[in-house]
């Protein structure tokens, strides 16, 4: 004799089977650029704006070269100080562009995927693509047909211009407050924290300020003139601040849209077709 409950049971597993596979392939549609994807992207945009941001420390490196004993006697030093003076901050700004290169990555990660808009979420409503099959990449066609934010690699694709100019935005504010002390690039030409200085900045106060201590104390000739040095650094690390505003005004929110030059266009086609390889 057959056994009712038996056979239920069996297709209660299969009914199971297919409504967790039904549910692994929508998610698989509407989140597609997963974890994997998401850093690896993100690795790509980022290690382009660190050739980008480059520029402004090897300014930094180069007036420190020309500018950092301006207004003191040539009496008070020899050429060995100097230089090794010299070096010595240079290789304090080598150590902050160091760290602000490693959370690059982590910047444009959140800059895509967790700030509003974020490309996350479900791509199956309104229906723009068709999954590709596995193994087979997304083509530039889906990217092109993609034309609003969700989870898959084609709207990322699709929106590229819009997040480069996000990522910017914020890799400038990030960059004047490193260097600057405070930035007020998009909330009207003040900070949230009040104006600042540039000696209340990350790059003085936990690189270039703490170098020049150490120079000073090695140097006692050096220490009468230790204000006047000070406030080189302090006038170098502005002068590098204006720049950084400068360049971001372009990104201003109402400014007329402009292409940023030093973007190399062949960088955009690599990153798409990075992007159209995740499944």
């Amino acid at each position: 004799m057959r056994n009712p409950s038996g056979t239920i049971s069996i297709w209660s597993r299969a009914i199971t089977a297919t409504l967790l596979a039904l549910i692994l392939t929508l998610t698989r549609l509407s989140e597609a650029c997963e974890r994997h994807c998401q850093l690896n992207v993100s690795h790509a945009f980022a290690d382009k704006y660190q050739i980008l941001t480059s520029q402004h420390f090897s300014t930094l490196s180069t007036k420190i070269d020309q500018s950092l004993f301006h207004g003191v006697p040539a009496t008070a030093y020899s050429s060995t100080e100097a230089t090794n003076a010299i070096q010595h901050l240079q290789e304090a700004v080598t150590k902050a562009q160091y760290a602000w290169d490693v959370s690059l990555s982590r910047t444009v990660f959140d800059t895509i995927f967790t700030d509003e808009p974020k490309f996350k979420g479900d791509c199956n409503e309104p229906h723009r693509v068709d999954q590709p099959s596995l193994g087979v990449n997304w083509t530039m066609a889906d990217c092109h047909a993609m034309d609003y934010i969700c989870g898959n690699p084609p709207s990322i694709c699709h929106f590229m211009p819009m997040i480069k100019t996000r990522i910017e935005r914020k890799l400038a504010d990030q960059l004047e407050i490193k260097i600057g002390g405070s930035s007020g690039l998009f909330r009207g030409g003040a900070s949230e924290n009040g104006r600042g200085s540039a000696d209340e900045a990350d790059v003085y106060a936990n690189f270039l300020g703490p170098a020049l201590s150490k120079v000073l104390m090695t140097h006692p000739k050096l220490e009468a003139y230790q204000a006047t040095m000070h406030g080189n650094l302090n006038q170098i690390l502005e002068l590098v601040k204006e720049q950084i505003v400068a360049e971001a005004a372009r990104l201003a929110p109402g400014a007329e849209p402009m292409k940023n030059e030093k973007w190399k266009p062949e960088w955009d086609l690599e990153i798409k077709l990075l992007l159209l390889s995740f499944p």
